[in-house]
């Protein structure tokens, strides 16, 4: 059986069509991320970066808007770092969803997004066997090392 253009664009219009369906009455899609190490850490180090810029401001004279931000800011960022906490896998490292195996490059994110900060509860501890495992798996902790072994495996 041949696929012809006619059937191409017959379906594309029907996908199209559902997806436009699938919107709320605001007129846009809805859904939730997977649980996932990856995400949750590259926000956690958004979040630790923009509580750093706010707090550069001279001398600390933030509006009382900007110190709510700042507040809201720190406490998803501790959210986060407490969510990375809660779903390392046994190994000491992390894979991209809860369901995923310990991967260097996730692992390698969730160590620096946990390193942005002053450690929490639990959090020296997370951070060692993150270490260990980054260190098994890479041979070294350096840039060079970890950067080396994520090229080879990507």
């Amino acid at each position: 059986m041949s696929v012809t253009n006619n059937d191409i664009e017959h379906a594309l219009a029907q996908a199209q069509e559902r997806l436009l369906a699938a919107r709320n009455p605001a007129g846009h899609w809805t859904g939730e991320l997977s649980s996932s190490a990856l995400s949750t850490a590259t926000a956690v180090c958004a979040l630790a970066l923009a509580y750093r810029a706010d707090g550069a401001l001279a001398d600390g004279a933030l509006a009382d808007g900007a110190l709510a931000e700042r507040d809201k800011i720190e406490a998803l960022a501790k959210r986060g770092r407490r969510w990375l906490l809660q779903h390392q896998n046994e190994d000491g490292g992390w894979g991209d969803t809860v369901a995923s195996p310990t991967n260097i490059s996730t692992t390698t994110l969730c160590w620096a997004a946990l390193s942005m900060e002053q450690g929490g509860p639990g959090e020296t501890a997370a951070l060692e066997r993150a270490r260990a495992w980054l260190q098994e798996d890479a041979g070294a902790l350096t840039p060079d090392a970890i950067a080396k072994v994520i090229c080879a495996r990507y």
